[in-house]
C-alpha cells in the first residue's frame, strides 16, 4: 500500500507542479482583476457542486462493490457498475440543466463588480457542459480504485492542467472566453485514459438502466449521508469564497485562491494519495470483519500522511514570503496583494494537520458503513468554520477566512476521533503512533531552523529565487536525515515497501 501510495505521490507532485505553473501564469498574465476573478470562479464552482455527488458515489461504490464481486462473482459486480455508470450520465445531464439555468442565481452569491458578475456567468456557463462526463467519470473511478487501479486516475489532472495552461496562454494573447473553453475541454478529455484502463479489467459493460437494482438501493443508503456531508462542505466553500469578495470584492476570491495553491498541493500529493489507497485497505478490512487490522491500517494511513505533512506546514509558514513574492509577484499583479496572499497561505498550511486526520478517520467510518457519524460531524464542522472564520476576519481582514477554515478543520478532526474510538474502541500501539509523530515534528522544526539560517545567509548575496531553491533542497536533505538518525520507523517501511515493488516488477 505505502509503494502504491508513494507513486502516486509522485505523479500528483508532477501535476501539482503543472497546476501551480498554472497559477504563476494565471497571476502573471492576469493579476487578481476581473479575469482571473471570473476564471477561478468558473474553474471551482463546478467542482465545488458536483463534489457532493461524485464523493457519495465514489464513498459508496467501493464497499458494494467489494461485497459483491466476494459473493456473487465479477459478473454480477460489473453489471451493477455498468448499471450504476448509466444512471450517472442521466443524473449528469439533468444536473447539467439546471445548473446553466441557475447559473446567473449561483453567481450572485458573490460579490463581484457588475463587470466581473457578467464575465463569471458566462464563463460558469461553458465550463458546467464538462459536468456529464465527470458524473460519467465518477463511477468508473471508483471501479479502478476497486480493481487496484490508481495510477491511471492520478494521471488525468496531469492532462487537465496541460490544456488550462494552454488555455491561459491562449486566452491572454487570443480572446479571454479561450479560458473557459479550454478548462471545459480539458475536463472531458482527462477522463480518457479512463477507458483503456477499464478494458484491461475484462469490463463488460451493458446499455441497461434498472433504477430498482437493489445494489443501487444500498449504495445509495450509504451515498446520501455521505452526499449530505460533502454538500455542507461545498457550501463552506462557496460560503468562505463568497465573504472573500464581501471583505474585497476585486481580487478577493484570487488572493484565496492563489494563497491556498500550495496548501491544496500538499493535500491531494500527500491526504489525497494515502487516503485513496487507505481507503480500499480499509474497505476490505472492515468487509472481512479484521477489526485489528482496520486500526492498524488507520495509524499506518495516517504515519504516511504526517511524516511529510509535518515538515510541508513548517516550510510552509517560514517560506509563504519569499514563495509568494518569487512566484506571484510579477506582470500583472498588484503589489499590495502580496501580504494578504502571505498569510493566507500560512494560515491555510496550519489546517493540514486537521484536513490529514479527518480524511483518514471518515474514511474508517465510510469502511464501516457508518455515513451519519462524518456527515453530523461535517455539519457541526461547517458550523465552527463560518464563526471561527466571521470572528478573525473581523479582526484580521480576509486571511481571517483561512485562519477560521484551518481552526475549525482541527476542532473538527478532534470531535471525529473521539467517535471512532467510541466506535471501534481503543487503538493498539498508540504510545509508539505519539512516540514516532514527537520524532517526526522536532525533525521538521530542526529543520525549519537550519533551512531558515541558510536562506538569511544567502539572500541579498544571490538571486532570490536561487536562495530559496537552495533553501528548500537543505531543508529536504536535513529532515531525512534527522528521521533516519531519529529511526522513525515509518520512513523504514516506506523504502521497504517501494524497493519491493521494483523488485516485483523486475521479476515480471
Amino acid at each position: 500500500m505505502k509503494a502504491t501510495a508513494f507513486i502516486l505521490m509522485i505523479i500528483t507532485i508532477v501535476s501539482k507542479i503543472l497546476g501551480f505553473f498554472k497559477g504563476i501564469l494565471l497571476a502573471y498574465f492576469f493579476g487578481t482583476g476581473k479575469v482571473a476573478d471570473a476564471f477561478n470562479f468558473s474553474l471551482q464552482i463546478p467542482t465545488i457542486i458536483f463534489a457532493f455527488i461524485a464523493s457519495g458515489i465514489s464513498t459508496g461504490f467501493i464497499p458494494i462493490y467489494k461485497k459483491l464481486e466476494k459473493e456473487e462473482g465479477s459478473l454480477i459486480a460489473n453489471r451493477f457498475t455498468s448499471n450504476l455508470g448509466n444512471i450517472s450520465i442521466v443524473l449528469g445531464i439533468i444536473f447539467l440543466v439546471f445548473s446553466e439555468i441557475f447559473a446567473g442565481a449561483v453567481t450572485k452569491i458573490y460579490k463581484f463588480t457588475p463587470a466581473t458578475y457578467n464575465l463569471a456567468v458566462n464563463f460558469l456557463r461553458i465550463t458546467l457542459i464538462s459536468i456529464v462526463a465527470t458524473s460519467l467519470s465518477t463511477v468508473y473511478r471508483g471501479y479502478l480504485n476497486a480493481k487496484g487501479e490508481f495510477i491511471v486516475p492520478a494521471l488525468q489532472v496531469f492532462i487537465l492542467n496541460i490544456f488550462i495552461i494552454i488555455a491561459i496562454i491562449l486566452g491572454a494573447k487570443i480572446n479571454i472566453y479561450l479560458l473557459p473553453i479550454g478548462l471545459c475541454i480539458g475536463t472531458i478529455v482527462q477522463y480518457i485514459p479512463y477507458i483503456p484502463a477499464v478494458k484491461r479489467t475484462d469490463f463488460k459493460w451493458t446499455a441497461k438502466i434498472d433504477l430498482k437494482d437493489e445494489n443501487i438501493r444500498r449504495m445509495i443508503y450509504l451515498a446520501l449521508p455521505v452526499i449530505f456531508g460533502v454538500s455542507i462542505n461545498s457550501i463552506g466553500n462557496l460560503i468562505d469564497q463568497g465573504l472573500a469578495t464581501y471583505y474585497l470584492s476585486d481580487g478577493g476570491l484570487s488572493i484565496m485562491y492563489y494563497g491556498s495553491q500550495l496548501s491544496e498541493l500538499v493535500n491531494a500529493v500527500v491526504i489525497g494519495a494515502v487516503s485513496t489507497v487507505a481507503y480500499t485497505t480499509l474497505s476490505e478490512n472492515a468487509a472481512e470483519g479484521k477489526i485489528s487490522k482496520f486500526k492498524n491500517s488507520i495509524l499506518s494511513s495516517l504515519n504516511s500522511m504526517n511524516i511529510l505533512i509535518y515538515p510541508a506546514i513548517v516550510g510552509l509558514i517560514i517560506y509563504a514570503a519569499p514563495i509568494v513574492n518569487v512566484v506571484f509577484n510579477r506582470g500583472e499583479w498588484k503589489p499590495e496583494a502580496t501580504p494578504l496572499t502571505i498569510l493566507t497561505l500560512q494560515f491555510y498550511s496550519l489546517g493540514l494537520i486537521g484536513i490529514a486526520f479527518m480524511n483518514i478517520f471518515s474514511k474508517a467510518f465510510f469502511s464501516l458503513r457508518d455515513t451519519r457519524t462524518p456527515t453530523i460531524n461535517s455539519l457541526l464542522t461547517l458550523i465552527i468554520d463560518l464563526v471561527l472564520s466571521v470572528m478573525a476576519a473581523n479582526i484580521i481582514g480576509l486571511p481571517g477566512l483561512a485562519l477560521g477554515t484551518s481552526l475549525g478543520s482541527i476542532i473538527g478532526a478532534g470531535m471525529l476521533i473521539i467517535r471512532l474510538r467510541k466506535k471501534i474502541g481503543k487503538f493498539n500501539g498508540t504510545k509508539e503512533f505519539i512516540i514516532e509523530n514527537l520524532k517526526m515534528i522536532v525533525a521538521s522544526l530542526i529543520m525549519g531552523a537550519i533551512s531558515y539560517y541558510i536562506y538569511n545567509l544567502l539572500v541579498g548575496r544571490i538571486a532570490s529565487i536561487l536562495s530559496l531553491i537552495i533553501a528548500i533542497v537543505v531543508a529536504v536533505v536535513v529532515y531525512f536525515l534527522l528521521i533516519y538518525i531519529f529511526k522513525v520507523e515509518e520512513l523504514e517501511n516506506i523504502l521497504g515497501g517501494f524497493k519491493n515493488k521494483i523488485n516485483n516488477i523486475l521479476k515480471k
